[in-house]
């Protein structure tokens, strides 16, 4: 049996995949293809990108941790500032997983309703003309 630190996890860069497929109604594959062609399209491959690099750290980085702090070793005094060190870019890569993903999500929740959200410079001309004069 596995132990729970050993069981593969599924990346936030894989479920926001599926996210992006569902949002864009293609499989990812077939939306590469039109890379370059739409900003909205760009953008999102751009930030889910960036997303799976920063993933793709924090896994590093925990199995960096791992090996420092195996019970089977000893922590000598040279470790302590890799480990230190080590502790701090993963926190920085998940900071960094964090905000990618809350932008992607964002993101894809405009894609999928356009046209509900204007935004305030936007509607300011409109609300200027519609007002009557005052004198």
């Amino acid at each position: 049996m596995s132990s729970p630190e050993n069981m593969p996890v599924e990346s936030l860069s894989t479920q926001t995949r599926g996210a992006i497929e569902a949002a864009f109604k293609r499989p990812m594959v077939e939306l590469l293809q039109h890379k370059g062609q739409s900003g909205l399209l760009d953008a999102v491959f751009a930030i889910h990108e960036r997303l799976a690099l920063a993933d793709h750290s924090v896994q590093i980085q925990a199995q960096h941790l791992r090996k420092f702090l195996d019970p089977e070793r000893r922590v000598g005094d040279s470790d302590v500032s890799h480990i230190l060190d080590c502790a701090q870019r993963m926190a920085q890569a998940h900071s960094a997983r964090t905000a990618h993903a809350a932008a992607l999500t964002a993101l894809l929740g405009v894609r999928q309703r356009p046209g509900q959200y204007t935004t305030p410079a936007s509607r300011a001309p409109a609300q200027a003309r519609t007002a009557p004069p005052t004198r």
